[in-house]
């Protein structure tokens, strides 16, 4: 399994590579209000786009963990208070039971 991941990184490296050499011409960037930033290779922005939406994706991923793990707790928690309380109405039923044979 190893050998198949370290494949796998190679071609994606080698194909991060090749399309770096393929698109390095400088690109200027035109922002709101005539702002133009210095020129950049083509590749670095499309590089910088995709980690943006990397650390995006990673927050957005997160917080809905976080939320899950909230729900989960409280889940718990409402489980364990239900499970309590079957415990004692079955010792409740025993005892009644017990009271009525003797």
């Amino acid at each position: 399994m190893a050998y198949v991941k370290s494949i796998i990184l190679i071609i994606v490296l080698l194909f991060l590579i090749t399309f770096g050499v393929k698109n390095s011409h400088y690109t200027p960037i035109n922002y709101y209000f005539n702002i133009v930033a210095a020129p950049i290779p083509l590749y670095g922005i499309v590089y910088i786009s995709i980690v943006i939406g990397i650390i995006i994706g990673m927050i957005v991923g997160i917080s809905r963990r976080v939320t899950l793990g909230r729900t989960v707790r409280q889940l718990q928690r409402q489980n364990r208070e239900l499970r309590e309380k079957v415990e004692e109405e079955k010792r409740e039923e025993e005892e009644e039971k017990g009271e009525r044979e003797v």
